[in-house]
């Protein structure tokens, strides 16, 4: 049913989606279970948990004990959110605009013991806001409230309405305030850039040459090179600082390391099969078709970077995968500059959420710097993702950095101090710090798959799936992000 072992409760919506509103035989589950029983070992410090094994215990069951939705310190969770979110008593829906219906799925509680609270936010930003008591709508019932919000929607941006149903008086088990029910609904959306042939700046033409290996393209305040034997990116400076750290720009990234995932580490076998590229006046195109092997699985892919000299560059990326293609994700990774720590978003968050958990991740405006990205996994593995992103900043203390933005579709992401392969390596989470890399480990997913329930159970449902044969396309603007005026 629900396994929380680790990076997991994927599709867990589904699961309620059958039980509440189409199946007449089930009522409920048990989500195995509530917390990381991980375990303290003399002399160890109070955070440090270990697991089946680490005693010199044989046989044993490994972090097997090391499925709950919270932390063995009792710590909150993004599963715990989740789980939250999905069992929450008050669903909310939007029938019409100005209108928001609730429906109380309490057995005896009418629905005056609370309150509702909303905030209009237009591109992230908060417009609009307030509260009003609800009816004593009885239990089963729904009921129908008007906000008055809609005189702030205007012609232009992206609008969400978040609501909180929260405890209008204070009870045994928690504060007035407290929230019982969430919801974001989408007022109005809006597009995103389109990708494409961006036209030429105006600004000074590249001056472009090869170099031994390199081929690269300077103008005014900015240097962009490749590696023309491996087709990848080495160099992005802007103003004089390079935002690349040891030539390790975009390439293919396709593993994670969930909690006993099958899958072992299998260094992917990439084979460039052509490397072109032509400059005009103000813009430069730069084109790498490759074929990777990874153990059985294939796949073909090829990056298009269209260069201004202003500095943007625009990324469009194309996977096609082969017959039998069974890894986890589809994305492009790079490693970034270590002054590069204050990280902003504007997407699903703030909490870590995947394609088959982030019904309690919703759209807005976060910051937060790259190591509080991280997750504490008492058996280290993939973290940190992020969803439904439109775009993001990675920047330094000054507020010189980089900005990424999505181009006809948001993407996925997650950044942190730790490759997949170190991840996979290391057996348990607290030994993170010890190997902690000063650069950030950026990953810009085009698809990856879902959670679902696989370290014991289920995989995930058919639609967070990546698909053999399959051709997959994501495209993104990357460009030089200065500090704020003062």
């Amino acid at each position: 049913y629900a396994h929380a072992m680790g990076n997991a409760i994927g599709n867990l919506e589904e699961y309620w989606d059958y039980i509440e509103n189409r199946s007449e035989r089930m009522i409920g589950g048990c989500i195995w279970d509530w917390v990381d029983q991980g375990i303290n070992r003399p002399g160890e410090a109070a955070d440090r948990y270990f697991f089946g094994g680490s005693f010199g215990d044989v046989p044993n069951d490994r972090d097997f004990c090391c499925n709950g939705i919270v932390t063995p310190d009792r710590r909150v969770t993004a599963k715990l959110h989740e789980v939250k979110k999905v069992y929450q008593y008050i669903t909310l829906t939007s029938p019409a605009e100005g209108h928001v219906e609730l429906h109380n799925r309490y057995a005896f509680l009418p629905l005056d013991r609370f309150a509702l609270r909303y905030t209009l936010r237009r591109d992230g930003e908060a417009v609009a806001s307030g509260e009003t008591p609800l009816p004593a709508t009885a239990p089963g019932a729904r009921c129908t409230v008007d906000l008055p919000y809609m005189k702030e929607v205007g012609p232009e941006g992206e609008y969400f309405l978040d609501l909180e149903v929260v405890l209008r008086r204070p009870t045994r088990w928690a504060d007035a305030g407290h929230t019982v029910a969430t919801e974001q609904i989408a007022v109005r959306t809006a597009p995103l850039p389109a990708a494409g042939e961006p036209a030429p700046d105006a600004a000074e033409p590249f001056r472009a040459f090869t170099e031994g290996h390199d081929l690269r393209f300077i103008a005014p305040g900015v240097e962009i090179a490749f590696d023309r034997p491996s087709g990848r990116m080495t160099t992005l400076r802007y103003g004089g600082h390079n935002m690349l750290h040891r030539r390790q720009g975009p390439a293919l990234s396709c593993y994670r390391s969930i909690s006993n995932d099958p899958r072992e580490w299998v260094e992917p076998q990439i084979e460039l099969q052509s490397f072109d590229w032509e400059a005009e006046a103000g813009r430069a195109r730069v084109t790498a078709a490759y074929r990777a092997t990874i153990g059985d699985d294939t796949l073909r892919y090829r990056i298009d970077y269209t260069l201004l000299s202003s500095g943007r560059v625009e990324v469009e990326a194309a996977f096609t995968t082969g017959a039998a293609f069974g890894q986890p994700r589809l994305a492009l990774g790079m490693l970034l500059s270590p002054e590069l720590e204050r990280i902003a978003w504007y997407g699903r968050g703030p909490i870590e959420n995947y394609r088959d958990r982030r019904n309690a991740a919703y759209v807005g405006r976060y910051e937060s710097t790259v190591d509080a990205m991280a997750e504490p996994y008492v058996r280290a593995q993939t973290m940190g993702g992020r969803t439904d992103v439109r775009y993001l900043t990675l920047t330094d203390e000054a507020g010189r950095g980089l900005r990424i933005t999505a181009l006809e579709r948001p993407f996925d992401f997650s950044a942190t101090h730790y490759t997949d392969r170190e991840l996979w390596e290391v057996k348990y989470g607290h030994d993170l710090r010890d190997i902690r890399r000063a650069e950030t480990v950026l990953t810009l997913d085009c698809i990856q798959r879902g959670l679902g329930n696989a370290s014991c159970g289920p995989q995930p449902r058919p639609q967070y799936e990546i698909r053999p044969d399959t051709t997959y396309r994501y495209a993104f603007r990357i460009e030089a992000e200065q500090p704020a005026a003062r």
